[in-house]
């Protein structure tokens, strides 16, 4: 009798008894990518907090269910009727269903629990319900003893790493505030003194696009959240006076995003809306139509000339990667910035004009017409924003050191830091090395993405010991 030994055979890891269910066939195919990033962030939140847990697929839900007690299911919005049915069986053996942004009507029946959390709740929200709905619903795979002496010991190191740090005159420390609203919807002076004690000096605070205003505009319509609130723009100026923080309008340029459906269906009939490279349709808008890039010029004339804003900052001012583009797609993206510099220098001289862009140049003409190094030279921008949202520190100090290799560029760059973007999720400590490393490169400042919990209790308080520290 032989044997023969090919090599060793890797054990089955064994099964998680937590799950989180990313959707793939219970979502529209355009709304993949985005849900699956929503599935990822879920996942390393856990485990960054030691909780161990599956990341599957929403294919074969009944198999990838088997063995475990509780599921966190992702944007659950069109589910079939085995996922249901899938579901429902592990429910009715005793599983903990917990449904995250977004889930179907049937879906929320089984559950017996609305989705938890939103887009915009920060890193401390989002880990503060997943980490307690681990211990209710699953002993012993989350040690809140542990966790809470580990945290105590971060905060000790950072609150070290921060005092060491020294601040510089005259840098920018911008945040964007993705909501509108500020941190506190209804009471902006709050969301100020929070920005002044933490030695910021830029917000850009993100008022309209092509499918919303959150102030008075007679251009675009006019959002829900002015209906609740009130003019949203006029409020931050106000109780930004005497505050020493400039607001800059950030304005959504070619993306339907909060668009209600109507328009939708409006920018599709004018031939606005983009196609992807299968022919589906999409929310991103076409920057060669010339109405619509009017319309949008229109908007930030109305919005400066109303307004006593210091700046406007533009953003989605690009292709949409996944869609075909006609030659010359970058001379488009590149006229409608400069016919905005034009209309901003007569609406309000001394306003500063900003871009948030892509990091890859010159990759990012080719992939959505974004030549950013050329709006610098010729004097289109005050300063471009690239988006440099990477974790891993080599990555990061490879983009700012080739955006910073043409000196005079460099002191027009604000640096992007993806704080709790959905690309990197960093520590205080990595922002704090990814400061220095914009420093080194020469840069302007930088700007924190994005203004939340995890901003306001993680990072911004080590910034302030030193590097955002105040004479």
């Amino acid at each position: 009798m032989f044997s023969v030994v090919c090599g060793a055979v890797p054990r089955p890891q064994p099964r998680s008894r937590i799950v989180v269910v990313k959707a793939v066939t219970a979502v529209p195919v355009v709304e993949r990518a985005y849900a699956a990033s929503l599935a990822d962030g879920t996942l390393r939140i856990l485990a960054q907090n030691g909780v161990k847990a599956d990341l599957v697929a929403d294919g074969a839900l009944e198999a990838a269910l088997a063995g475990r007690d509780l599921a966190f299911l992702v944007t659950c919005t069109k589910p079939t009727s085995a996922q249901v049915a899938a579901l429902a069986l592990f429910r009715g053996r005793g599983g903990v269903i917990r449904p995250l942004y977004s889930a179907a009507p049937q879906v929320v029946s089984i559950a017996g629990a609305k989705p938890a959390l939103k887009v915009r709740d920060g890193e401390r929200v989002k880990e503060r319900y997943l980490l307690n709905q681990v211990g209710a619903a699953v002993p012993g795979a989350w040690n809140r003893t542990v966790w809470e002496r580990k945290q105590r010991v971060m905060l000790a190191a950072a609150s070290t790493l921060g005092r060491a740090q020294r601040p510089r005159a005259g840098e920018i420390h911008a945040v964007w505030e993705h909501s509108g609203l500020g941190l506190y919807p209804g009471d902006w002076p709050r969301t100020f003194r929070v920005l002044r004690a933490n030695g910021v000096t830029d917000l850009f605070v993100n008022v309209s696009g092509a499918g919303f205003a959150h102030y008075a505009s007679g251009v675009l319509p006019r959002s829900k959240e002015y209906a609740r609130y009130g003019d949203q723009l006029d409020a931050c100026l106000k109780a930004a006076r005497g505050t020493g923080v400039r607001v800059h309008a950030w304005v959504i340029c070619f993306n339907a995003t909060r668009a209600d459906s109507a328009y939708l269906l409006a920018f599709q009939k004018k031939g606005w809306r983009l196609k992807n490279n299968q022919g589906a349709l999409t929310e991103y808008l076409n920057p060669s139509n010339a109405d619509l890039r009017w319309r949008m010029i229109k908007s930030i004339d109305e919005l400066a000339r109303a307004y006593p804003v210091a700046g406007v900052h533009l953003d989605f001012v690009r292709w949409y990667e996944g869609a075909p583009k006609p030659p010359g797609a970058a001379r488009h993206v590149t006229t409608f910035v400069e016919s905005v510099r034009k209309r901003l220098r007569l609406a309000r001289p001394g306003a500063l004009l900003t871009a948030a862009v892509l990091a890859d140049h010159p990759s990012c003409v080719t992939s959505v017409g974004q030549d950013w190094p050329a709006w610098i030279d010729a004097d289109l921008v005050d300063y471009a924003v690239p988006m440099n949202y990477v974790e891993k520190r080599a990555r990061y100090a490879a983009l700012v050191a080739k955006q910073g290799s043409v000196k005079t560029r460099a002191s027009r760059i604000i640096g992007g830091i993806g704080v709790t973007a959905n690309e990197s999720k960093l520590s205080a400590a990595q922002v704090v090395e990814q400061i220095n490393l914009a420093r080194q490169a020469g840069f302007a400042g930088v700007a924190l993405f994005d203004l939340d919990d995890t901003l306001v209790e993680s990072i911004l308080p080590v910034l302030r010991l030193g590097l955002f520290r105040q004479p």
